[in-house]
């Protein structure tokens, strides 16, 4: 663990140093980019998520051992190694992250992350809490295609590192690093509500995950974040259990066993009489098609 200690120790004044820095620029330009409360729930948020990965990361460490331990082959080139390693944990995340927007039931867990109305660096620790729960399952593969349990550890702690830096308003595209990469404008997007914006751009460091699998949106309309439900109070315990309270109560409705299934796995917003959307649904009835855009 001592090389996550040691980069959580070199991050922590960074983080610090651009949301300061941040604050003062949206102080300055009059953007109120930042406010208290959503501040302050952002920062439980991590606190929360961080104290359940600790409890978490014995039976994580096992799982991954386990894996490892069955691994077939391992890659000896030092630099193929950490090569593969970081495409293979980046493209994992990627499913990871898709089947949190896709499947109700990981969504609500996911959706604290989309809570807020604001976009700055620190709504990138407003963390799913419950997310360490089931975290590891997707970086299994990972460890028994050879590799060490706690070097995965670490490349994902350095792509989340990496992911922190995009949740800014502050920053305008990117040349052709919009190509390749995951930037503040393709992150914009992700967060906003646009029905057009709605489950896109899921990469955390890679954007091209997104582009190979049809899942990218180019930034082509200014951005409005939150949900499309917006909270109704804004409470910590809505931000984290308000999804939960929402499924529990569409699975006491009087309904075929197999309809409370799918409220339980289909994706956000479906339902049997479409008194709900899903984000594709929602498209669909405006008439809307996604514009990659070009350059």
């Amino acid at each position: 663990m001592l090389r996550e200690q040691w980069l959580l120790l070199l991050e922590t004044p960074v983080y610090i140093l651009f949301i300061l820095g941040e604050m003062v620029i949206s102080s300055i330009q009059h953007t109120k980019t930042y406010s208290t409360k959503d501040t302050l729930t952002n920062l439980m948020c991590t606190f929360l998520n961080m104290g359940l990965d600790v409890i978490m990361r014995g039976f994580t460490l096992a799982a991954l051992v386990f894996a490892f331990g069955l691994a077939p082959i391992q890659i000896e080139n030092p630099f193929l190694y950490w090569t593969v390693l970081f495409l293979g944990q980046d493209m994992m995340y990627y499913l990871l992250h898709l089947v949190d927007h896709y499947s109700r039931f990981f969504w609500a867990v996911h959706v604290t992350h989309h809570s807020s109305e604001k976009f700055n660096f620190t709504v990138a620790i407003r963390s799913s809490v419950f997310q360490p729960l089931y975290r590891f399952v997707y970086f299994l593969p990972l460890a028994f295609c050879g590799f060490q349990p706690l070097d995965i550890l670490f490349m994902y702690a350095v792509c989340q590192t990496y992911g922190f830096f995009v949740h800014t308003e502050k920053v305008g595209k990117l040349g052709f690093l919009e190509w390749f990469m995951v930037t503040p404008s393709h992150h914009r997007v992700h967060h906003a509500k646009n029905p057009i914006y709605l489950d896109k751009n899921m990469g955390m460091v890679l954007i091209i995950w997104d582009r190979i699998f049809g899942t990218f949106q180019e930034e082509t309309e200014k951005p409005v974040f939150g949900l499309t439900t917006p909270l109704e109070t804004g409470s910590p315990s809505e931000v984290i259990f308000g999804e939960w309270s929402k499924l529990i109560h569409d699975m006491r409705r009087p309904l075929p066993l197999h309809l409370k299934w799918k409220y339980i796995w289909n994706p956000p917003g479906w339902s049997h009489d479409k008194s709900t959307l899903t984000s594709n649904e929602i498209r669909e009835s405006l008439g809307i098609r996604s514009r990659s855009g070009s350059r």
